[in-house]
């Protein structure tokens, strides 16, 4: 089987192999490292150019990669309307737009390169606009969308949408395509193909002592993690409004992550977040984005994971990271999270009183050691047994194959 895939992000152009974050981006070199070293069919990867990603590539000898080098003019064009959008258009989701002009361009090189090549299967990276590269390249082979959100839009292309297939994240995703702007789809061409993670990098380990102290921790603070980026859909101003609310206060939060990892630029939302934060004196800590590889350090010098997603979530890759550490979940019952988490974590209704239920679901695990100790065993087996990027690349074939 000879297959391409095309990844391109619509809110950061984040290239592969992974060198600047990026979930999907992650997802999709698990996929090239396994393949790379089964060789179980022959894999190319069309990336949006980044000097540090091509050097790493060169780890990846049996894996073919197409390198699209954006202009500089068009990057400009890119900072110009994310400007325009951030400050005059308010209601717009600014980070959307961010490289809006790159991922134009990136589609019309993508779609030149494929009219001129033969793959026997195409795999579309959750971006709805690349649609438009079977459309500009006339493909006829085997289209794969991997669905990682549930689509707004059919890109005017809905007929295109008709002859692909669909590797969907959760069940959540899966069932909520009949109802979205591509559907209703066929079943039969659904498949859910559940996010992986790197067990051997994310993993329980001793605490780093240091590190908590260079972060200002002392050994008797309890502390909680939020990692995500910094938007209102993530949760984090519930978690800073449970904070007052709890009986213990001798509590560190540790929030990992940003909205845009290299930009200085503040929305509202996160004027708000300061603003809550500056209510919380010392008691929270803004670490800013961090390396993956940097993540399970992250995890394991905390106490428990704080993860309140208020909006409906496909899969929830946070969630499944803090539990292959064994850090025990605090979380929602959102989208498809439950189905990551199942019964290995606390998962909680996303209504008026979430803030005051995060408060009590941490006093709960503060006050009780066993059942912390219990949470953590049992995360760490299920990740094991569900989620790990061993059997990623198994099950992403199974998957395609069941359909050829």
């Amino acid at each position: 089987m000879k297959t391409i895939f095309f990844k391109a992000d619509s809110n950061g152009g984040s290239p592969i192999p992974v060198v600047k974050g990026g979930a999907v981006s992650t997802l999709v070199e698990h996929l090239v490292n396994s393949n790379n070293k089964q060789q179980l069919f022959e894999m190319t990867i069309v990336s949006i150019y980044d000097k540090e990603a091509q050097l790493k590539s060169k780890d990846y000898a049996n894996v073919n990669f197409v390198w699209i080098k954006i202009p500089a003019v068009i990057r400009v064009f890119d900072k110009i309307l994310f400007f325009i959008v951030l400050h005059f258009f308010k209601k717009r989701k600014a980070i959307s737009y961010r490289t809006f002009f790159s991922l134009i361009y990136y589609i019309i090189k993508s779609a030149s390169f494929l009219h001129k090549s033969l793959y026997d299967c195409v795999i579309l990276e959750n971006n709805i606009p690349l649609i438009w590269i079977i459309r500009l390249s006339k493909y006829k082979g085997n289209i794969w969308y991997h669905l990682h959100n549930i689509p707004r839009t059919a890109a005017r292309s809905k007929p295109t949408f008709k002859k692909c297939k669909y590797l969907c994240v959760s069940r959540f995703v899966a069932d909520q395509l009949q109802s979205c702007p591509l559907g209703p789809i066929d079943k039969q061409n659904i498949k859910v193909l559940y996010n992986c993670i790197d067990t051997n990098l994310f993993s329980k380990k001793n605490i780093d002592i240091d590190m908590r102290e260079k972060l200002g921790i002392s050994k008797d603070e309890f502390v909680l993690i939020f990692v995500g980026r910094m938007s209102q859909e993530k949760g984090i101003d519930k978690l800073l409004e449970a904070i007052p609310l709890m009986q213990e206060q001798k509590i560190k939060v540790l929030i990992v992550g940003s909205l845009i990892s290299d930009t200085k630029a503040i929305d509202s939302y996160q004027k708000e977040l300061i603003k809550l934060s500056n209510a919380l004196k010392d008691k929270i800590i803004y670490t800013g984005f961090v390396k993956q590889s940097e993540l399970p350090d992250f995890y394991n010098i905390a106490d428990v994971a704080v993860l309140p997603s208020i909006w409906e979530e496909p899969a929830g890759l946070t969630m499944v990271e803090a539990m292959s550490c064994g850090t025990p979940v605090i979380t929602t019952k959102s989208g498809g999270i439950p189905e990551y988490v199942a019964d290995c974590g606390i998962l909680l209704e996303n209504d008026e009183s979430l803030s005051v239920n995060i408060a009590k679901s941490v006093d709960r695990l503060l006050s009780d050691e066993k059942l912390r100790h219990e949470m953590s065993l049992k995360s760490i087996s299920r990740v094991k047994e569900n989620f790990s990027s061993v059997v990623y690349l198994d099950n992403f074939i199974k998957s395609i194959n069941d359909n050829f």
